[in-house]
């Protein structure tokens, strides 16, 4: 009896059973409720949106750049909210123009802005020197300014600093050692140097020759009537087979104006939205076919003394493209103007090789459709001209760049004289001629 007790002893505690039948299953139940409800939180908790961290991080102070120069897309004005220091973009234009430069652009519609808010008159500043430097091998426009103000200075200086900080980022504004002068560095580097006047005085006389060409002509036959009226020579250069283009060149023929084929040519945002238009050189093309679009397009434009590139930031690269274009424009007797959409361009040093008559762009008026800030343009222009000897300005058939023009007119130093540029080819030809570092910028 004692032994049965004692197997049943043993059985009893082999088979694990414990003092409270259905504990066991009531704490897994509750644990897989709980669980559930933690899960069904955590879903209906709100999430913070990632896909708009960018914008968050600096508000009202950063831009969008492309890590490489990009072309221009080309939204319908209309749509955009009217404002003088929002940059506008164009029709089949490039986007000029790397981070560190686009940011000295900045801190210049910052000083624009100034004077409007300020009630003064754009016209009440020169500028005494404009010179290429490098922030870590990018180039940029350094400019030592002169502006004229009825305001006290500390008036005018605080309004500045407000927008620059408003348009910019990591800038400083700062004393120099004149009380009337200060100074505006990006990340560290000096980007313009301003002396702050009283009473207003035109620049300072200089000498140098200016050669304005219009691009992007042949669209619209009303913008070139217009230009075709100013006082002082004006270049139009003309895309093959658009609209307007056999009457633009039989207006300006009438007008005795000098006449350059605007080749289209492979953007390096192609073919993502951006076209550069009929006749347009690719570098996926034979041979055959380069020369035989490029001789179509000339004959396009019957009487261009010179040929620039519309578009181009990815066929100026190519060697190979580009030496078959200059064999073309050698035979056909034609300069090349390189209106610069990229610095990584070989046109430079392919005419220098085959003994091409070059030139290229040094400022671009109206990457920004406002006319105060192309006068601002012109103003530097008209600084390289003196400082150089000559300068090329290149700008658009808008209505914001003929009323530039039209004001400037008046208004110019009286050293800087406009000219054609067969008046300084013909002094150049078969002759690389450059007046700034490769990969200069607007």
């Amino acid at each position: 009896m004692a032994s049965a007790k004692k197997s049943g002893k043993k059985k009893k505690k082999e088979t694990g059973q414990t003092p409270f039948p259905g504990v066991r299953p009531v704490l897994w139940g509750a644990a897989f409720v709980l669980t559930l409800f933690t899960l069904v939180a955590i879903l209906l908790l709100p999430h913070k949106d990632t896909s708009r961290q960018s914008d968050l991080v600096r508000p009202d102070k950063t831009r969008t750049i492309p890590a490489e120069p990009s072309d221009d897309l080309y939204p319908d004005p209309a749509h955009e909210p009217p404002s003088p220091f929002k940059p506008k973009t164009f029709v089949y234009e490039e986007k000029i123009g790397l981070d560190f430069d686009l940011r000295v652009w900045e801190a210049d519609m910052a000083i624009l802005q100034t004077m409007t808010l300020l009630g003064h008159d754009p016209n009440r500043m020169s500028h005494r020197n404009v010179e290429t430097r490098f922030f870590y091998g990018t180039p940029y426009h350094f400019q030592e300014m002169v502006i004229y103000t009825n305001n006290a200075h500390e008036i005018f200086i605080q309004k500045l600093k407000e927008n620059l900080e408003r348009f910019l980022s990591n800038v400083a504004l700062t004393r120099g050692t004149r009380e009337n002068t200060i100074s505006i560095s990006i990340n560290g580097q000096e980007t313009h140097s301003i002396i702050l006047e009283r009473i207003f005085e035109k620049p300072l006389p200089g000498s140098g020759k200016l050669v304005i060409i219009i691009d992007d002509l042949g669209g619209d036959l009303k913008y070139a009537k217009e230009l075709a009226k100013l006082d002082f020579p004006i270049i139009f250069s003309v895309l093959p087979h658009i609209s307007a283009t056999d009457q633009v060149v039989d207006l300006a023929r009438q007008n005795n104006i000098e006449l350059m084929l605007h080749l289209p040519m492979e953007p390096l945002g192609f073919p993502e939205g951006v076209d550069p238009g009929p006749g347009a050189l690719f570098v996926n093309m034979d041979e055959n076919e380069i020369r035989r679009r490029v001789k179509d397009n000339i004959k396009q434009v019957p009487g261009a003394i010179g040929v620039n590139n519309h578009m181009g930031s990815r066929f100026t690269q190519d060697a190979k493209g580009m030496a078959i274009v200059f064999d073309e424009l050698k035979k056909n007797q034609l300069f090349f103007l390189d209106s610069l959409t990229t610095p990584k361009s070989v046109a430079g040093k392919l005419a220098k090789e085959q003994d091409i008559a070059f030139l290229k762009r040094n400022i671009f008026l109206d990457n920004v459709q406002d006319t105060n800030a192309i006068m601002f343009q012109l103003s530097k222009a008209e600084n390289i001209a003196i400082k150089l000897g000559m300068a090329v300005a290149i700008g658009h058939p808008y209505p914001e760049t003929i009323k530039a023009l039209q004001k400037w007119n008046s208004l110019k130093n009286n050293q800087v004289e406009v000219v054609r540029v067969s008046e300084f080819i013909s002094t150049q030809r078969y002759r690389t001629v450059s007046h700034d570092r490769p990969g200069s910028l607007n």
